[in-house]
């Protein structure tokens, strides 16, 4: 008997046992599922946060380049007008000088055509000169004395 009531309690603890590691099992189980799907929600939204990560990054790549591309486009227009302003410049200065050199060509003119005036007065006046000279000389020669009489409407003029 005493055997057998020790194999009943060794049973019954056995049992007990028994029943307390299938709880624990099960209890186990339970907290491994619940990590699982933890871990598989954990894992979905880290894809979908890596995911967007991604799509960001290509955006923001895509924007660099276009950045890049617009400055590239502006450092050759700058360029672009560089080269024309140094152009007008130069047109510019070129038509200072056209101008320059119409005005410094108008006032050779000017000057050859006052110069000229002023030569056909004095020519006139010398070939007046001359006549009344050349009148002097002829009366001189036949003898008679020509003076040129001075009034009030004719003053003498001085000789230059």
């Amino acid at each position: 008997m005493a055997k057998q009531l020790l194999e009943k309690t060794v049973k019954k603890k056995l049992k007990t046992v028994d029943a307390r590691l299938k709880t624990s099992f099960v209890l186990i189980r339970q907290d491994v599922d619940e990590m699982q799907s933890t871990i598989d929600a954990m894992t979905k939204y880290l894809k979908k946060k890596d995911k967007e990560y991604d799509e960001t990054k290509e955006q923001d790549e895509k924007i660099q380049e276009e950045f890049r591309e617009d400055v590239d486009d502006f450092t050759q227009k700058i360029s672009q007008l560089k080269l024309a302003l140094e152009a007008v410049r130069d047109i510019k200065k070129e038509v200072v000088l056209k101008k320059d050199l119409a005005q410094i060509e108008d006032r050779i003119k000017t000057s050859f055509k006052n110069d000229i005036d002023n030569y056909k007065d004095q020519i006139k006046k010398l070939r007046l000169y001359l006549k009344e000279a050349e009148k002097r000389i002829s009366s001189l020669e036949s003898g008679k004395v020509f003076e040129k009489k001075s009034g009030f409407f004719f003053k003498k003029k001085k000789e230059e």
